[in-house]
Parts: C-alpha cells; sequence; structure tokens
C-alpha cells in the first residue's frame, strides 16, 4: 500500500540549533532577575539550575510519557536558586524564553525545507513534536515562516497533554487523516519515542540522523536510518 501521510519529529529533524539555547535562555533568565531586584546569581548558578531543571524535565517525559511546558521549567529553576518573581515579570520572562527560537539560532535541518515542498505534491504532511520550553503556539510560527502552508496538522505534546510514544499520539494522526497505519511514514531521530512509536502503530519509519544520532540501546531501529534528506523521497517512494 502507498504511502500517503509523512509525519515529521521537529526537533533535531526539522529544526536544529547552532547553538545551545541555553546561553539565550540563561541571559534572559538574568535579565528579569535584574528587573525584579534579584541579586547574587552568578551565571554558572542559572546554568545549574537549568540543568538540574531539565534532569527532571527528562524523567517526566520518560516515565510518563508528557512534557512540562516553561512555566513548569522555570517553577523548577526558580525553586533551586531559592528565587521568586512576581507574577507579570515570570509571566513575562516565559513569553520571552519561548521567543528565544526566533533568533536565527534556531534553524531548518540541510534540505529539508526543498524536501517537504516536493513531499506536499503528492503527500499529506504533518508533525508530531513533544515540546520543551517552547510551546507549540511558537514551533508553528517557525514552521509557517519555512514551510508556509505544506503541513496539514501539526500534534504538539503540550496541547495533547501526551507525548511520544504514547499509542494515543499516533492514533491521532490516524483518526485525523482517516488513513491506515501502512499508508504512514514518521521521520525522527529518536528510537525511544520516535521510533518505537511509529512501529508500534504500525506505521513505516526513518531516522534522521544528520543532526544527532543518539544511541539508545534495546530498542529496535527504524525501517531505514538517513543522514541525508536528499535520499528521503526515494526511499517513500519504496514503501
Amino acid at each position: 500500500m502507498a504511502i500517503t501521510v509523512v509525519t515529521f519529529d521537529f526537533w533535531g529533524t526539522l529544526y536544529r540549533n547552532v547553538t545551545s539555547l541555553k546561553h539565550e535562555r540563561k541571559d534572559r533568565i538574568k535579565h528579569y532577575f535584574s528587573l525584579a531586584g534579584v541579586t547574587g546569581i552568578s551565571d554558572e548558578m542559572i546554568y545549574g539550575a537549568m540543568e538540574r531543571s531539565w534532569v527532571i524535565w527528562d524523567t517526566v517525559w520518560r516515565s510518563e510519557h508528557r512534557t512540562l511546558d516553561v512555566h513548569d521549567f522555570m517553577a523548577l529553576v526558580l525553586k533551586d536558586l531559592a528565587v521568586g518573581l512576581p507574577g507579570n515579570l515570570l509571566s513575562e520572562l516565559c513569553d520571552v524564553l519561548q521567543q528565544a527560537i526566533f533568533t536565527g539560532n534556531t534553524v531548518a535541518t540541510d534540505h529539508i525545507i526543498d524536501v517537504v515542498r516536493e513531499l506536499s505534491e503528492t503527500k499529506q504532511l504533518g508533525i508530531i513534536s513533544d515540546t520543551g520550553v517552547s510551546s507549540g503556539k511558537y514551533l508553528r510560527k517557525l514552521i509557517e515562516r519555512d514551510h508556509g502552508s505544506r503541513f496539514s496538522f501539526g500534534l504538539y505534546s503540550d496541547e495533547l497533554g501526551m507525548s511520544k510514544p504514547a499509542p494515543a499520539v499516533f492514533q491521532a494522526v490516524l483518526d485525523r487523516m482517516g488513513c491506515r497505519p501502512e499508508e504512514v511514514v514518521h521521520i525522527g531521530d529518536l528510537l525511544h519515542t520516535d521510533v518505537i512509536g511509529a512501529r508500534k502503530a504500525g506505521m513505516h519509519s526513518v531516522r534522521y540522523i544528520g543532526v544527532r544520532d543518539v544511541p539508545s540501546i534495546g530498542y529496535a531501529e527504524a525501517d531505514y536510518v538517513i543522514s541525508d534528506y536528499r535520499k528521503l523521497c526515494a526511499i517513500i517512494e519504496e514503501m
């Protein structure tokens, strides 16, 4: 049966960061500490608090199949630093942190814009993304900027209330598109979320390692592994 629907992960698949966003986030957090009159918090302390907060974030993501949002993340950071912010400044900071993806540091992966353009001529395209600090609301803006209306839908964990590889996430694709699992191929970079989720749903899978190749011992490999998106269209036609 021919592929009719192609879904993509976001981070490490459609987009990558030139340098870690932690530096921009640190600067923005420190600025709002200054606005609130908070002193005595060094850059190293903020970096450390963010790193420890990400450990908690990762534990929740892996064990509960849901993602903490920017407000949850900042609550962890502030608790770690024993710092409080007025509600209005905290709300502004949470918004500003999400906007860090628009500074030019977050860029489309190599060749993906041309590949998406080609695929959109014959396939329905979608996004299945586990969100972090930046919510689906903000990720959509990047998609619209670079891809226009070529994606038919986007499923974001902060809006779904669940993350990959939860079966309901992939079932949502089938329900939305009215298709069979074997008509869908999912492209992502992580074995423990993208590949296992697609495989359990009965979908085809492609693992993209052009940004990072994350080892996950004990997980089955994708149907195809690529480091160059210029191979993707031919692979999908072979399925």
